[in-house]
């Protein structure tokens, strides 16, 4: 979900009201008082005709405004001049009305208003005879600003910086002709659908929490759901049907765009395999930018990787394959990006190994995972070599015509490819989780090789598997 990046907003709001108070910010206060107009008759004070009152109210508001009331109350105080800004404002249908002298002085506001009230009657005379002003409210000695955010408007903001945010949201996300769910993929994909994967949210202990450590999402984690767990297997099943009645063992798994969760899926299959007593070989052969052996949090100990081995720099009897745990799984991995895997792969270097080590290595599967077709073309010629490979499709994140595209130009050059396996798919409409989020912590680091892939990545993400 999306969630973080509303929350986001909301701090940002909230941290601009704050930068304003201290850095723009000026305290200003009022002093008001409230006062009644009323009409006079020829010999007595008596209280009548309230519409003419009214009346009377609605234009003292603007008298008191005046200059000419500013002069007279500077000179009153015997100031120069008056500093205070004046409004006046009567109380709808009635004969009340308020007046207010705002400075950034309480003790100011307080004393130009008093000075207005006692030299009004000078005015007053001069313009209505016939009424008279009482004061019904005495001025107030200011004692907090008048001009600051209150709670409400603060949480306004806040509210409003996140509803724009999720407006933007909505905008972006509901019109993409990509797959967000099952449904899309059979109406939009001219591919079989090998697998789902649900979304799993990143489930930690406390004590990776307070370590800051983020453990990636593989099924043998206590913390990760049983449905999610049950999608896996239930690929592994299919591996499981066609090593059987097509004799398939070596699986390659691609996708076409990073952070599509294709690391993590290959290792949550060979994990799948290897609790149905399986030997699996997970091999590595994503040269731009492996993955593996941060997920499997597997520790650099300046062995032979794996592409040492394809460089002939090792021979087998030297290169061990990285045990994990005790799950029957052997890694063969790089802590490091090499330029040199065209070279293997053209020159059949890389044939040549995974013949050995499917038929001299005892493994009852072989699984590669290579970088994603967008940024290495011979991938495709790779895949002339393996069994079956399949694709991992993230939800809503590549066009569905540009999925199709890449599937075309598979089925052209190979036969091998089998299906896609929908990734990162929500159980239910979600309206944060329409604009994507990478969940990784692995690819596309800034400036990494994997930062932007033209058409098929149509926005660029911390992390490369949405499921890690």
């Amino acid at each position: 979900m999306n969630l973080w990046v509303i929350v986001l907003a909301a701090l940002i709001g909230l941290m601009s009201v704050h930068i304003w108070n201290q850095s723009m910010y000026t305290p200003m206060y009022t002093s008001t008082a409230t006062l009644i107009v009323n009409v006079r008759n020829a010999a007595s004070y008596s209280y009548t005709n309230l519409a003419s009152s009214s009346e009377m109210a609605k234009i003292y508001t603007e008298v008191f405004k005046q200059q000419t009331m500013k002069e007279y109350a500077a000179a009153h105080m015997k100031t120069d001049r008056f500093v205070g800004s004046v409004s006046s404002s009567v109380l709808d249908n009635t004969n009340i009305f308020t007046v207010s002298v705002t400075t950034s002085s309480p003790a100011l506001s307080y004393t130009e208003l008093c000075a207005i009230l006692e030299i009004y009657p000078q005015i007053s005379e001069a313009v209505f005879s016939d009424s008279v002003i009482d004061i019904m409210r005495a001025p107030n000695f200011p004692t907090a600003p008048s001009n600051t955010i209150s709670d409400g408007n603060r949480t306004l903001i806040v509210l409003g910086c996140s509803a724009a945010v999720l407006a933007l949201i909505v905008y972006r996300s509901v019109p993409r002709a990509t797959v967000k769910d099952e449904k899309a993929f059979k109406e939009k994909v001219d591919s079989k659908l090998f697998g789902t994967v649900l979304y799993e949210r990143s489930k930690r202990s406390l004590r990776d929490v307070l370590a800051g450590k983020k453990a990636p999402l593989l099924i043998n984690n206590a913390y990760i759901s049983y449905q999610f767990t049950e999608n896996y297997h239930k690929i592994a099943n299919r591996i499981e049907y066609i090593n059987r009645t097509e004799h398939g063992k070596v699986f390659l798994v691609t996708s076409l765009a990073e952070n599509e969760g294709k690391s993590t899926t290959i290792a949550n299959i060979a994990l799948a395999l290897a609790e149905r007593g399986h030997r699996v070989a997970l091999l590595d052969m994503d040269f731009k930018k492996p993955a593996v052996h941060k997920i499997f949090s597997l520790p650099n100990t300046g062995e032979h990787d794996f592409a040492s081995l394809l460089a002939g720099k090792v021979g087998m009897e030297q290169y061990a394959p990285r045990p994990y745990l005790k799950t029957g799984i052997d890694l063969m991995v790089n802590f490091s990006s090499h330029s040199d895997y065209v070279h293997w792969i053209h020159n059949y270097t890389a044939h040549s190994m995974l013949d050995k080590i499917r038929n001299e290595m005892d493994y009852d599967y072989v699984l590669i995972d290579t970088p994603p077709l967008s940024v290495a073309a011979d991938v495709t010629t790779f895949m002339r070599f393996v069994d079956k490979s399949i694709v991992v499709l993230r939800t809503d994140y590549v066009y569905a015509a540009d999925i199709n595209d890449a599937i075309l130009s598979l089925k052209e050059k190979t036969d091998t490819f089998v299906g896609c396996v929908l990734n990162a798919v929500h159980r239910e409409f979600a309206l944060f989780s329409q604009f994507g989020l990478d969940e990784t912590g692995y690819y596309g680091k800034a400036g990494g090789a994997y930062r932007r892939y033209d058409r098929y990545a149509p926005r660029a993400h911390e992390d490369d598997t949405p499921n890690e």
